[in-house]
């Protein structure tokens, strides 16, 4: 079985930058597993104007630029005008059996090769909280909203990763079959040794309004009034202006010498980070299912999040986490400093979450479902 799949991938083999790449190289290798599995991997809007080849070892990537006319557009935009017609004729060319579509919901409409698609983000509920877009905010979100709406309608196969994206799927639509299939973890992160570093607080994503890391660093102020030990430690990439927007808050409440931005961390480091963590926080205003929570559980840390969107099917209350408002800093306080307090608690947590992920989230598990849906949506379209 010839495999394309299309997907948002690393360019450094050491590091992940978002969770749709994580997912995706997590998925590629362990399907390279297979003898009778060939994955070839298509990267849309890649740095150069040229159709370029990578080898990494047992499969291809090829970076799809852009280039013509169009190529000054942003990401939707420039898809519309001329990056679905790009990307079609490079699949003509590789004439897989599948192809994949890791979200890129728009290319993956009316695609000519038996396909799926899983949903991953809801970009148009993301783009409420994109500042950088000033006026043209809202005609980017009806744009969003227009162009995702499309492409669900007219993908056949579609791959959930938490029963919240299902509520995003159109009433008309060309659905002949969902699965619902939770993101893949590599097995490196089950093998995290933990060593907790008292006070250790662990926030992994992207550094922008979507994510509340404003929000975290107010509840974060909160607990160091009570904790003088916490130390509040940020990887992932940045927008400027937010990180800068933070920064002042960070001077404003005196806490220079307990936040610390990381920036964008290679996967060692960030399971470094998780083995001394007392405990993950993800309190975004809005997510679907967060790579970085399944791979926290893996590594047997604790988990505060918002109980937003697909979180609350990852995180069970009291057990492998907590769940919180992401508007409400003292409630992220209160819940951070409860398993900060409480080392019993933490360590039953983790217990409780690596159990559940050994069940749902490690790859050779999430590969075997995988393979099953394209075996299933290869049979429907023969």
């Amino acid at each position: 079985m010839h495999v394309a799949m299309v997907t948002v991938f690393p360019q450094d083999r050491g590091s992940i930058d978002g969770g749709v790449a994580g997912v995706a190289r997590y998925l590629v290798d362990e399907l390279g597993k297979h003898r009778d599995v060939k994955v070839t991997v298509v990267a849309p809007k890649g740095p150069a104007e040229e159709i370029t080849c990578e080898g990494w070892g047992d499969f291809s990537v090829y970076r799809v630029g852009k280039m013509g006319p169009w190529s000054f557009l942003p990401g939707t935009a420039y898809d519309v005008l001329a990056g679905k017609r790009r990307m079609r004729s490079l699949l003509k060319q590789l004439k897989p059996d599948i192809v994949h579509f890791q979200a890129g919901t728009f290319l993956a409409a009316n695609c000519e090769h038996p396909n799926i698609l899983t949903v991953h983000g809801i970009a148009e509920k993301d783009a409420i909280w994109d500042s950088r877009w000033g006026v043209l905010r809202l005609p980017r979100r009806l744009l969003l909203k227009l162009t995702e709406d499309y492409g669900r309608r007219r993908v056949p196969h579609v791959v959930l990763i938490s029963e919240y994206a299902r509520e995003f799927i159109p009433a008309k639509n060309s659905l002949r079959k969902t699965w619902l299939i939770d993101n893949p973890v590599a097995d490196s992160y089950f093998n995290i040794e933990r060593a907790f570093e008292p006070g250790q607080i662990l926030c992994c994503s992207r550094i922008r309004p979507l994510k509340n890391i404003a929000g975290m660093i107010k509840a974060f102020a909160l607990v160091a009034r009570q904790s003088p030990n916490a130390h509040l430690r940020i990887s992932g990439t940045a927008e400027d202006a937010y990180l800068q927007a933070c920064n002042k808050q960070i001077e404003a409440a005196a806490l220079q010498d307990k936040v610390h931005f990381l920036g964008n961390l290679s996967i060692r480091d960030v399971q470094s980070e998780l083995s001394r963590a007392n405990c993950l926080v993800v309190p975004s205003f809005q997510e679907n299912a967060p790579l970085t929570i399944a791979e926290a559980m893996a590594g047997g840390v604790p988990v505060v999040a918002s109980a937003v969107g697909g979180i609350p099917g990852m995180v069970e209350n009291e057990k492998t986490g907590l769940l919180v408002d992401p508007h409400e800093p003292k409630t992220i306080a209160k819940a951070v400093l409860k398993i900060l307090c409480d080392e019993s608690l933490a360590r039953s947590m983790g217990y409780c979450g690596k159990q559940t992920a050994e069940r749902r989230f490690r790859a050779s598990v999430v590969c075997e479902k995988t393979l099953h849906a394209y075996r299933e949506a290869l049979e429907a379209s023969s």
